[in-house]
């Protein structure tokens, strides 16, 4: 089954839905998205560089492509494949939050899945549009493969980063790149113009405003690169996606787009799965690291990309042989 429910919330999911509910959904719809009001935002991630360090990781501050990266490996011994490694994409609307805010998932997904994990901080609203957020994402990514001697890449990001792991999909194919051994969204966008779309709904959301992602449309095409290819993720080919695995909270906005996408993966035979949790909220394994809930979706989704990255090693060590 391509869709898996998860129906079980811990006891600590019902206060977090009715407080991000009560608090952040009404400070999001009435925020400013003048250049004062997104500039603003940066203290957010400023706040979150400062507080508690991730335990288990060897972190390092460098650059990739040109932008700003955090390199996060695994301490200690490990039986990590040294050929592998994961481009972490933030989310945040295009607009909000970086390497601080997305610490702690990015060291839990360098734990769990053992391989070294490259956090980006990619150029984003109000000084560049989502054609720059894009152009940084492939240029990281295309660097990892042909200068920083990884053979296999996985693609990783929650929300708008979701959207940015995907459109590597995309740009892979068309480049003649190494696919991505495999895709993860964490309540992953995946239509840029969602809010146009008269089937979908915030009404049940715990806090993304349907009438801020509309505003926010209206941004995304700034410069200074043109955003190309497609705008709706399930409008790449589905033969170009890796093994896909998509984490949402139920009813949340952008799930329908998921479940769509992973149901289309499916019937064409490629390996996706949709883990949907109840009384969770948008992106919930970045935002509550601690929550038993987070750490269960964590806990799949690594057990999805390391038999993901097995089986495209196997893939590589058969090309070998044969050749």
């Amino acid at each position: 089954m391509p869709i898996v429910e998860h129906r079980k919330p811990s006891l600590r999911s019902y206060p977090m839905w009715l407080g991000t509910r009560l608090l952040l959904k009404p400070t999001l719809a009435l925020w400013p998205l003048n250049k004062t009001g997104m500039a603003g935002l940066f203290l957010i991630d400023l706040l979150f560089a400062v507080g508690p360090k991730p335990r288990g990781v060897v972190r390092e501050q460098m650059t990739l492509a040109d932008r700003p990266v955090e390199l996060i490996v695994p301490a200690g011994p490990s039986r990590r494949d040294s050929d592998t490694a994961m481009l972490y994409l933030h989310g945040g609307a295009f607009v909000v939050c970086g390497l601080g805010t997305h610490r702690s998932i990015a060291a839990r997904m360098a734990r769990s899945c053992e391989i070294p994990v490259f956090s980006l901080e990619y150029r984003q609203l109000p000084n560049a549009g989502v054609g720059t957020s894009v152009a940084d994402a492939v240029a990281a990514y295309t660097e990892l493969l042909t200068e920083r001697g990884y053979r296999r890449v996985v693609v990783a990001g929650d929300s708008a980063g979701g959207f940015l792991a995907a459109k590597i999909v995309e740009a892979a194919a068309e480049r003649d790149l190494p696919a991505p051994v495999a895709l993860i969204g964490f309540s992953p966008l995946l239509d840029l113009d969602i809010a146009d779309n008269p089937d979908r709904s915030s009404r049940s959301d715990a806090y993304i405003p349907l009438s801020k992602m509309r505003k926010l449309e209206s941004l995304f095409d700034r410069g200074p690169i043109p955003l190309t290819g497609v705008r709706r993720i399930r409008d790449i080919a589905a033969e170009d996606f890796p093994p896909t695995v998509l984490i949402t909270a139920e009813n949340e906005l952008l799930e329908p787009d998921a479940i769509e996408l992973v149901e289309g993966l499916d019937a064409a035979g490629v390996d996706a799965v949709v883990h949907s949790y109840s009384w969770q909220v948008h992106a919930f394994p970045v935002l509550a690291v601690h929550h038993p809930d987070t750490l269960h979706a964590i806990e799949v989704t690594a057990a999805f990309v390391v038999q993901a990255m097995r089986e495209g090693k196997n893939a590589d060590d058969r090309t070998e042989r044969a050749g």
